[in-house]
């Protein structure tokens, strides 16, 4: 078979509606009908439930400005498939893609003759593992997907596991206190595989520590000192076991990103004990260049973060605070369901003169006149506009030229408002 890029993404779709999760045995079996190739790999594996793709992000990027291959996988896409899957920062081409689908389906087939259904994110956790080991990397950063126990990636051995931030968030599959939630990210931690973990709420941090002792696996959690924040970066120090770095700045909006860049630097911390020769020059250079869509990110006036959930959203109104003038911003805001709806929304009203309300291209979205609800029971003036390009411009009129549309929720929302940015940004180059 010779798939079009097209063609290929249909494929992996086509699994959704009969896919069936078992533990971690359809990946195993997978896994196991492609040669194991993940068993080859030199992998770095973050769970969380905030600050997972940003820490892999800063970590692939330290790696890679050292001199090393990379690979880095994480979820959900922000615009097109191919970025969940990436080498040296780029994301595959359609032809890679196509040709992984090619390479990787008849596995999948075989699977379902003996009876095991794949599940969607089975078969692109497999993709990326495929892709890194035919591209020989030198290492690879594996984004959890939801969880961690039971998350198709936790078949791998890591060098070194990172648990970020740990929140109330996936309560339906996870558990409904912060220690049932902390106790699935606690999974993926390995006997004699290091963790690294991020800033932590005191009842989840007793449980990751439990889980590490029981396993007697060291823990690493440098902390940031002296954090200075624009409104575009933040600077800070840190002691690492091996230097101190001083005045460390990171591209990425947000004082939070100070913890998360802590816990990427735990990770490299680790991983020169395994080998890596990662120079202080390599991580400063590193963390200037890091980039991470959808998150913090402006474009002109209009500001995109994926705050999807309560932490999310609490880190946004921090940054909010410091940078936002309430009666200069307008939110452009939809969610999903299965969140912590009046808790957002209650925060979010605090720190905005109005709201935009739209409803995400989700079959979980909920309809933007209930969003629109729940902000009005908060005081705030609300408008309705289901279409993402209608919404943006009705929150754009609402700014007014000297306003900041502060476009927040869904990254299926935040996906479809970049996509719609970036090519006005492309558009006005060329003109």
């Amino acid at each position: 078979m010779s798939l079009t890029e097209q063609e290929a993404i249909e494929k992996i779709h086509s699994v959704y509606p009969t896919g069936k999760k078992s533990g971690l045995d359809n990946m195993r079996a997978l896994m196991a009908r492609l040669g194991n190739v993940h068993s080859t790999l030199r992998m770095v594996h973050v769970a969380g439930t905030n600050g997972k793709g940003s820490t892999c992000a800063m970590i692939e990027r330290m790696l890679r400005e050292a001199g090393y291959k990379t690979g880095l996988y994480t979820s959900p896409y922000i615009e097109v498939y191919n970025e969940r899957i990436r080498i040296d920062g780029v994301p595959v081409s359609g032809e890679k893609l196509a040709a992984l689908v090619e390479h990787v389906w008849p596995a999948v087939e075989a699977c379902e003759r003996d009876g095991i259904h794949i599940t969607e994110f089975e078969l692109g956790t497999a993709l990326a593992f495929v892709a890194f080991g035919m591209e020989k990397v030198d290492a690879a950063i594996i984004e959890v997907g939801l969880g961690g126990r039971l998350d198709p990636t936790n078949i791998i051995t890591p060098l070194v596991s990172v648990i970020t931030e740990v929140g109330m968030d996936h309560m339906q599959f996870l558990g409904s206190t912060i220690e049932e939630i902390a106790l699935e990210k606690a999974g993926i931690m390995k006997r004699g595989v290091p963790v690294v973990l991020g800033p932590q709420e005191k009842a989840a941090r007793s449980v990751l520590l439990a889980a590490a002792r029981g396993l007697d696996i060291p823990v690493i959690d440098p902390d940031a000192e002296n954090v200075t924040e624009t409104s575009r970066a933040v600077t800070f120090d840190v002691r690492l076991p091996e230097e101190t770095i001083r005045a460390l700045r990171v591209s990425l909006c947000g004082r939070h990103q100070a913890e998360n860049a802590c816990a990427a630097l735990g990770a490299i911390s680790v991983l020169r004990r395994r080998g890596f020769a990662v120079p202080q020059e390599a991580v400063r250079r590193g963390m200037d260049k890091v980039r991470w869509p959808g998150r913090l990110e402006y474009f002109g006036h209009v500001l995109l973060d994926g705050a999807h959930n309560d932490p999310g959203v609490r880190a946004l109104c921090a940054y909010a605070d410091a940078w936002l003038p309430r009666e200069r911003t307008v939110l452009l805001t939809g969610m999903l369901r299965d969140k912590e709806t009046e808790k957002m929304t209650r925060r979010l009203s605090a720190r905005v003169r109005c709201a935009v309300c739209a409803t995400p291209k989700n079959p979980r979205a909920l309809p933007a006149k209930e969003l629109a609800d729940a902000f009005c029971r908060d005081g705030l003036r609300v408008y309705v506009e289901d279409d993402a390009a209608r919404a943006l411009a009705k929150a754009r009129s609402l700014a007014g030229p000297e306003g900041i549309v502060l476009a927040a929720g869904s990254l299926y929302m935040i996906g479809e408002l970049r996509t719609l940015l970036r090519q006005e940004k492309e558009f006005s180059n060329v003109v």
